[in-house]
């Protein structure tokens, strides 16, 4: 199967060295994503939006543009992974996701980590599948 790589001209370039996406036939892998995602300039230099419900919406609607470019919908979603600056807010990240993902269909995973940034609170992973309707 051939490999796409996915990099929309709608987000800044990555921090590192790797793609926003990779499609293999029917499989999307979508990278970590957060709300440094569409800022440009050096990591160091990125500022972000305060707070983990405003970092949350950011690194969805960062996620919403790869799925876009894609030709991609979250309700193919099937994998989601959250790593969380302070793990303790992890029930206003599930808030967000409920309202913006209403339809369950997906599994996902939930970690405390540290970030990349210092302002960072939020990097959000997903993986689809571009197949078959469910």
């Amino acid at each position: 199967m051939k490999k796409v790589i996915i990099n929309p001209t709608t987000l800044a370039a990555p921090v590192g060295h790797f793609d926003r996406a990779v499609r293999i036939g029917d499989w999307l892998f979508v990278s970590g994503t957060s709300a440094l995602t569409n800022a440009p300039g050096e990591l160091k230099n990125r500022k972000l939006v305060t707070g983990i419900e405003a970092q949350t919406n950011e690194a969805l609607n960062n996620i919403q543009l790869v799925l876009d470019a894609a030709g991609a919908r979250f309700d193919q979603v099937y994998e989601v992974r959250i790593t969380l600056r302070n793990p303790a807010e992890y029930s206003i990240v599930d808030r967000i996701f409920r309202e913006r993902m209403p339809h369950k269909g997906f599994i996902a995973h939930a970690y405390g980590g540290t970030m990349v940034h210092p302002d960072m609170e939020i990097e959000i992973e997903v993986n689809a599948y571009l197949g078959a309707d469910h």
